[in-house]
């Protein structure tokens, strides 16, 4: 059987009541060539996650509306991987209380107390504000990746919202789940991160007891640029660099190498770090320590 003749205006994907609203009966829209990412939904193929999500909201009431995890894959935060896949696997949809939960397969259903001005349009999808999304997560994330969540959401580069407003939502509610992590992370957070592992590096040494280095900071030689160094410890003159998998190929390595040499030249020392290094953050802190000391 081949896939029913849709109208273009239903491509690549639909909910059942647009089409119905196109003109599709039963037969058609029970067709087994056609996929089902959601009760209500159909699709001609394998969508990306943000469509997926578009699709998802246009199945739930106006009223509905993402929060927690799921509304940070649409603000783009740095998530822990299991925590991520899970908010795609089974998006969460909430509604505000006293109404009654959504329930429905593939989906988790909230009803929450939340003030009108928290929700916005993202992406086209009804979700809860960066502040507010912050929030929900203090409740489900560890510091570190809190930590990261926070200078996301801050960042001088693509910024979602301040310190300040993450600051005056924690102070609305300040016993809400979450509260510690929360005032841990405002302590930690940095608007000049650029990256997740950044910033769980930066909040792992620092709460190995280290001093609070700086991050992206421009070296100089006279007025040629050198570098934009990941972490630095200026008084020591060390740099900490964080090496992802990218940094393993060849053009790349010698890049690096080339980069460290002109460091080295000018009188710094230079620690690459790695995804490894991040199984065992107490040898990382004393290793950093150590080259502190000396």
């Amino acid at each position: 059987m081949k896939n029913p003749a849709l109208p273009q205006r239903l491509l690549p994907a639909f909910t059942l009541a647009e089409g119905r609203d196109a003109g599709l009966d039963e037969r058609q829209l029970r067709s087994r060539r056609l996929r089902k990412p959601f009760q209500g939904a159909r699709a001609v193929r394998e969508l990306d996650d943000v469509a997926r999500l578009a699709l998802l909201m246009r199945t739930v009431p106006a009223h509905a509306f993402m929060c927690g995890p799921t509304a940070g894959t649409v603000w783009g935060v740095p998530l822990p991987a299991a925590v991520h896949r899970e908010a795609l696997r089974r998006p969460t949809i909430a509604v505000g209380h006293p109404r009654n939960r959504l329930r429905g397969r593939g989906i988790r259903g909230r009803a929450l107390r939340i003030d009108p001005a928290d929700l916005v349009t993202r992406r086209g999808m009804r979700s809860t504000s960066a502040a507010r999304t912050w929030m929900d997560l203090s409740a489900e994330l560890d510091l570190r990746a809190l930590v990261a969540v926070t200078d996301h959401l801050i960042a001088r580069r693509r910024r979602h919202c301040t310190k300040d407003e993450l600051a005056a939502a924690h102070a609305a509610s300040p016993r809400a789940p979450g509260a510690d992590g929360r005032r841990r992370a405002l302590e930690l957070c940095s608007d000049a991160s650029e990256s997740p592992r950044e910033s769980e590096l930066r909040c792992a040494l620092e709460l190995a007891g280290l001093a609070r280095p700086e991050c992206n900071i421009e070296i100089y030689d006279g007025t040629r640029f050198i570098a934009r160094v990941d972490i630095i410890y200026r008084k020591q003159r060390l740099v900490v660099e964080y090496y992802g998998d990218y940094h393993r190929d060849p053009d790349q390595w010698s890049r690096d190498e080339m980069r460290r040499a002109e460091l080295e030249s000018l009188g710094y020392r230079v620690t690459v770090v790695t995804r490894r290094d991040f199984d065992d953050l107490d040898a990382l802190a004393a290793r950093i320590r150590r080259l502190l000391e000396t």
